[in-house]
């Protein structure tokens, strides 16, 4: 086994274990050695930097392979992490802008659109949080985040009726939800 193939196994090795660090240190070293940028180990380096909390050298990873990344798995990644980045920022704008992308890039992930959601929700824009949650809900995700999401975002806009629907789909989906059951408690005493 050559040295890059053994840095390569360590690596993956300290992802699965989450050591987040220690993968920084092991994917810089692979940068030292090899000559072709290897862009999917690229993102999953900035999604550790992330992760790590060093955003500048995350946005210049980034960067410098966002070229590569024509389409596909690589470019969904590289929009994904830079969602993440803008969301972790507090960029929230556009962190949703980059979610969409991403979305864009592979609509078979309807939680792209649900972290779409939460992003202009944190920015105080309830209908639009509400539409896309909607959009997300028409593809494959965790319909019992989206459909809880979705209660929250009616309930913020005084629609108590249909958000206590819709956590009445989250009981659908697991009955013994707390969050759900004492929203609908207390959506019940208003509507």
């Amino acid at each position: 086994m050559s040295e890059i193939e053994e840095l390569y196994e360590a690596l993956e090795e300290a992802r699965e274990a989450d050591q987040v660090a220690s993968a920084c240190v092991i994917y810089e070293e692979i940068l030292t050695l090899e000559d072709v940028e290897n862009v999917l180990s690229t993102l999953l380096y900035a999604t550790d930097l992330i992760d790590f909390g060093n955003f500048a050298q995350a946005e210049a990873t980034l960067h410098r392979v966002s070229e590569l990344c024509e389409d596909g798995e690589a470019k969904e990644l590289l929009l994904f992490n830079f969602a993440t980045l803008h969301e972790k920022r507090g960029e929230f704008v556009e962190a949703e802008k980059y979610y969409r992308e991403a979305h864009e890039e592979n609509t078979t992930r309807g939680e792209l659109l649900v972290m779409a959601a939460n992003m202009a929700f944190h920015r105080g824009e309830a209908a639009k949080a509400e539409y896309l949650v909607r959009e997300a809900l028409k593809y494959q995700c965790d319909c019992e985040e989206a459909y809880g999401n979705l209660g929250g975002y009616l309930a913020s806009q005084r629609r108590f009726a249909e958000a206590c629907a819709a956590f009445r789909e989250v009981l659908k989906i697991d009955s013994e939800n707390d969050h759900a059951n004492e929203w609908i408690e207390d959506l019940e005493q208003v509507v």
